[in-house]
C-alpha cells in the first residue's frame, strides 16, 4: 500500500506537480495516463522514494517499493544471470529464488547466459522487472512498461503483472497510450497541467454502454 498527500514539485521556475493526492492498495493495479513530459516519471520517482517532493509526503507500508524506470539500469556488458545476482545482492534479496515465478513467466531462463547488450527491448524489460522484484517488495512501480514492446512481450508482461497482482502485490504504472490501460483491471488517473485527477475504473472507461463520456474526456486530456 502506498499513499501520497499534497505532493508538489518544481524544477526551477517550472512547476511539474501541484498538490497531488494518490493512493494504491494491495492486490490493485493503478495506471497514470498522461502525455510525454506531463510529469509522470517525476511522480513515480517520488512515489518510489528516489526523488523528494518540494511539498507533501509519501507513506509506504512494508518494504520500499520496487522501481523499474523506463530506461533500465541494467549492466549492458554483463550476462542476464550476473545482473540478477548483482541486483539481488544490492537489494538484500535471494539471487536463486524464484518464489514469484517471474523467471518462468517471462521466459528469462532461456537466455540467462546472454549479455544484456544482445537482448531485445522486450527481453531487457523482463530482466529489469525481475531485478527490481528480487527483494519481493509489496509494491511494484513501472514507468511506461509497455513502451516499444511488440505484441508478444506486451502479452507476456501483462500475464506476469496480473500474476503479481494475484499474489497481493500493488502494481503502479504509467502510460501515454490509452490502449495500454485495457490490459489490467485498474483504477485510472490522468496527469495533465501538473494536476493528477481520478478518471475512474477500467470498466467505467471502456464499457461504452455504461459511460462513453468518461473515455472521451480522457482522450481530450491527452490531445
Amino acid at each position: 500500500m502506498i499513499t501520497a498527500t499534497g505532493i508538489s514539485k518544481s524544477y526551477g521556475n517550472a512547476r511539474v506537480l501541484t498538490d497531488v493526492n494518490f493512493s494504491a492498495t494491495d492486490s490493485e493495479s493503478v495506471v497514470i495516463v498522461g502525455r510525454n513530459g506531463s510529469g509522470k516519471s517525476t511522480l513515480l520517482s517520488i512515489l518510489a522514494g528516489y526523488l523528494k517532493p518540494d511539498v507533501g509526503m509519501v507513506i509506504t507500508h512494508g518494504a520500499n517499493p520496487a522501481f523499474c524506470p523506463q530506461h533500465d539500469n541494467l549492466f549492458e556488458e554483463l550476462t542476464v544471470r550476473d545482473n540478477l545476482l548483482f541486483w539481488a545482492r544490492a537489494s538484500g534479496g535471494t539471487p536463486d529464488s524464484n518464489a514469484l515465478n517471474l523467471r518462468e513467466l517471462l521466459g528469462v531462463d532461456s537466455y540467462a547466459h546472454k549479455r544484456i547488450s544482445e537482448l531485445s527491448g522486450g527481453m531487457k524489460k523482463s530482466v529489469a522487472i525481475i531485478c527490481a522484484m528480487t527483494n519481493n517488495s509489496q509494491t511494484l512501480i513501472l514507468d511506461e512498461p509497455f513502451a516499444g514492446l511488440d505484441i508478444f512481450y506486451k502479452s507476456t508482461l501483462l500475464k506476469a503483472l496480473d500474476h503479481l497482482k494475484s499474489l497481493g502485490k500493488c502494481i503502479i504504472y504509467t502510460s501515454h497510450n490509452i490502449d495500454e490501460i485495457a490490459g489490467l483491471e485498474s483504477k485510472v488517473y490522468t496527469l495533465a497541467n501538473t494536476t493528477l485527477t481520478y478518471a475512474g475504473t477500467r470498466k467505467d472507461l471502456f464499457d461504452h454502454s455504461v459511460q462513453t463520456h468518461a473515455l472521451e474526456t480522457l482522450l481530450q486530456k491527452l490531445d
